[in-house]
């Protein structure tokens, strides 16, 4: 459960200066922003941000890259079709799981990543450049801890989200027994 903060202003009046979503959604369009700058606009941050996933690990999933990117799956599978469409990605059916399609780089789509690299770290250099170096490593550790939140958050919610189909799939399962049990006694009965 959240907690209130208790040292901000007085509790009716809402600042957008001190909400910390806000403030971190204004951090994430200035890393946009720097990106952009740096890269040009042929490549976005997310963008960028899957291809590396990919790179990292070919052969991911979508749902895999949910996970490592932190994109929704409906952006995400709008975005996998425009990369696929520009010849960055190529997609083929899992060997490990049918139902999934397993996303690789094209020799085009590795040329873009190596490519927009160097100005990706550019961008963060710039980023933590706004910091006073003795901040920089502290501000790091707090972002690796808020992205591991996000990543134990999402996994719980995969996991109640199974149990949930699960306990769904056995109470219909019970549904067809007693059903079946039920026409099988009338059967019986009427014979």
């Amino acid at each position: 459960m959240a907690r209130l903060m208790t040292d901000g202003p007085e509790p009716g009046l809402f600042r957008l200066a001190d909400s910390v979503s806000h403030l971190l959604h204004r951090a994430e369009q200035l890393a946009g922003d720097r990106f952009t700058q740096l890269v040009g606009e042929g490549i976005t941050l997310r963008q960028f941000a899957v291809l590396a996933a990919i790179s990292e690990t070919p052969g991911l999933s979508q749902s895999d890259l949910v996970r490592a990117t932190g994109i929704d799956r409906s952006t995400l599978a709008e975005m996998m079709s425009r990369l696929e469409r520009r010849g960055w990605v190529t997609r083929a059916a899992s060997a490990l799981d049918g139902r999934a399609h397993a996303v690789r780089l094209t020799t085009a789509g590795e040329d873009v990543l190596r490519a927009a690299t160097n100005h990706a770290r550019a961008a963060d250099a710039a980023i933590l450049d706004a910091l006073a170096r003795t901040k920089r490593k502290a501000f790091l550790g707090t972002l690796t801890k808020l992205s591991k939140v996000c990543d134990e958050t999402a996994a719980k919610a995969e996991r109640e989200a199974r149990r949930l189909a699960k306990r769904e799939a056995r109470k219909k399962d019970r549904k067809k027994s007693e059903l079946k049990g039920k026409r099988d006694s009338a059967r019986k009965h009427r014979a």
